[in-house]
């Protein structure tokens, strides 16, 4: 009985200890329940503050986004401001006539004493001076018909070079010359022809086969209203006079812009004109 009741003391024993040591080890375990607990804490807290990254990445992109877009509407709005075509549905002059002096032509309606004058320097190739007739051609015919503006027009040559012809600029000059001679009295025809000049089914594009012959030039200015002219354009009849003139303007307008010579230039007062939409706007209006 007492080796019995001493082998189950000590099993007893034995297990007691067995279950002391279970629990020394589960205590351990505790611990590490603690730790998974803390590592997904510490797992949510980044990925909540990762979302609040992405969402103010995404707040920030947005207004980028927003921002640009109004740059660009905002600067296509200006850019349609600045290139808008002046007095637009005026249409061709019908009240203009033209004279010649040392291969300038004067434009301007009979009787009138206008308030402004400028000198219109231009080149017959160069593709600004078509976008100039373009934005501001109806608004000159319309202010000169009114007789509030004459125009003194210098056709240069400098881009003679540029022409597949390496003369298109002087023909085209003495072709205009020629029109201001011979038809000069029937209103809108030099204007006209002019204009006829810079139009885009018209004038050649710089160092292209493009360029008019003279016999173009005078069916041009034939259906411009001045028929006359024909014979004198493909004679060459003023093709000398073009040079010379082209010479001289080029002189007064280094003059008058500190030694540059570019096309358009408007000339008022001798002095350059910043050209901008509304350039003629406030030369008219000046008292």
């Amino acid at each position: 009985m007492r080796v019995d009741e001493r082998t189950r003391d000590v099993a007893q024993g034995g297990k007691r200890n067995t279950q002391g040591n279970s629990g020394g080890t589960n205590r351990p375990a505790s611990n590490q329940n603690g730790k998974s607990a803390g590592s997904r804490q510490s797992v949510a807290a980044a990925r909540q503050l990762s979302a609040g990254q992405n969402r103010t990445q995404l707040i920030i992109g947005g207004v980028a986004i927003v921002v640009i877009v109004a740059i660009i509407v905002v600067g296509l709005v200006l850019n349609k401001k600045e290139s808008a075509v002046q007095s637009e549905g005026y249409g061709a002059s019908t009240q203009s006539v033209a004279t010649t002096a040392n291969g300038i032509v004067t434009v301007s309606k009979p009787g009138s004493t206008p308030a402004v004058t400028i000198d219109l320097y231009e080149d017959a190739l160069c593709p600004v001076c078509a976008e100039f007739e373009r934005q501001f051609g109806q608004q000159i015919n319309k202010a000169v018909d009114e007789g509030t503006l004459a125009v003194n027009v210098h056709l240069l040559d400098f881009l003679n070079p540029q022409s597949f012809s390496r003369d298109y600029s002087t023909r085209a000059a003495a072709a205009s010359l020629c029109v201001a001679q011979e038809d000069g009295s029937t209103p809108g025809a030099y204007l006209g022809f002019h204009s006829a000049l810079f139009a885009s089914e018209t004038q050649p594009q710089e160092g292209s086969s493009g360029d008019l012959t003279d016999q173009q030039l005078a069916d041009l200015a034939s259906t411009s209203g001045a028929p006359a002219a024909a014979e004198c354009i493909t004679s060459g009849r003023n093709i000398a006079a073009a040079v010379a003139a082209s010479t001289t303007s080029q002189e007064t307008l280094k003059k008058a812009t500190g030694g540059q010579v570019r096309t358009p230039t408007v000339v008022h007062n001798g002095a350059p004109v910043q050209l901008s939409v509304d350039w003629l706007s406030k030369l008219l209006a000046q008292p």
